[in-house]
């Protein structure tokens, strides 16, 4: 069995994707992309539990394809509709750029991360997903779905508005996560390591100061590192939890006084918590 594009109620890989860019305000198009004939979950799953009958076909190969051939703007333009957004503008990225995009995917999942977009996908976005269903139907019987009449039998709820509005949201916060963190580091450790020895000389760990500093740094980078780090992301983030938690007890043991700081230094704490919170919440993948 050869499916093409496989999409489905699930939202993962190329169902997740296509969710995603239907919720963005402009479509970005790709370069030379080729037609995709997408076929239904549901039509592979009745599929395979056709030949799992003993008295079906053996020793065949089959193309499962659905019964149309769209542009990926289509495509995209079906999964607005039934989230219940109006047509979206499209403009085409430059070569360079979706060069560029397929390298950080490539690079992302170095880190452990699963992006859709990466170099082995360039070449199948460009050839497209195409291929003919009637052997297909004439084995088994079975008429595959067009995308549009899967979609109408299930009507689009909260839940995937939610998920396609906070697609990319996603890797925005797994990107701004770690390097908050890492150059918060490495801040303290170079341009502002004055300014963190100095808050500390005056309190009760005076003598301590230099070494508070470099540890919280050394913390500071850890915690960051572990969050990018797509195995050790979870534990990461419950780190960075834990150690914003300490800072603004420790701070507020230490120097009270910068709760009244015009800049809000410990009020900023809250926000970022939540966000963690956040991070947390949208981890999984499946």
């Amino acid at each position: 069995l050869r499916p093409s594009v496989v999409l489905g109620r699930p939202a993962f890989g190329a169902s997740a994707l296509f969710r995603g860019l239907a919720a963005l305000p402009l479509l970005p198009v790709m370069p030379s992309t080729g037609r995709l004939q997408v076929v239904q979950l549901d039509d592979v799953i009745a599929t395979v539990l056709h030949f799992l009958r003993r008295d079906s076909a053996s020793r065949i190969t089959l193309d499962l394809a659905g019964p149309e051939a769209l542009p990926m703007s289509e495509v995209v333009g079906l999964y607005r509709r039934w989230l219940g957004s109006r047509p979206a503008g499209e403009f085409t990225l430059p070569g360079s750029v979706a060069a560029s995009l397929y390298r950080i995917g490539d690079a992302t999942a170095l880190l452990g991360w699963r992006p859709p977009m990466r170099s082995n996908a360039a070449k199948e976005i460009v050839r497209g997903a195409v291929g003919d269903p009637q052997a297909w139907i004439t084995a088994t019987g079975i008429q595959p779905s067009s995308l549009e009449a899967a979609l109408k039998l299930n009507p689009a709820t909260v839940q995937e508005r939610w998920f396609a509005r906070l697609y990319f949201v996603k890797p925005a916060i797994f990107t701004v996560l770690p390097f908050f963190w890492i150059m918060t580091g490495i801040i303290s450790l170079t341009t502002g390591w004055r300014r963190g020895v100095d808050l500390l000389v005056g309190t009760a760990i005076g003598p301590l100061a230099e070494p508070a500093v470099i540890a919280g740094a050394l913390a500071d980078m850890a915690v960051g590192a572990l969050i990018a780090w797509r195995p050790t992301s979870r534990l990461g983030l419950f780190g960075a939890i834990a150690v914003a938690l300490f800072y603004a007890i420790a701070g507020t043991m230490l120097r009270p006084e910068l709760w009244n700081e015009p800049l809000g230094p410990f009020l900023k704490i809250l926000p970022i918590l939540v966000l963690h919170f956040v991070a947390l919440a949208v981890l999984e993948e499946r």
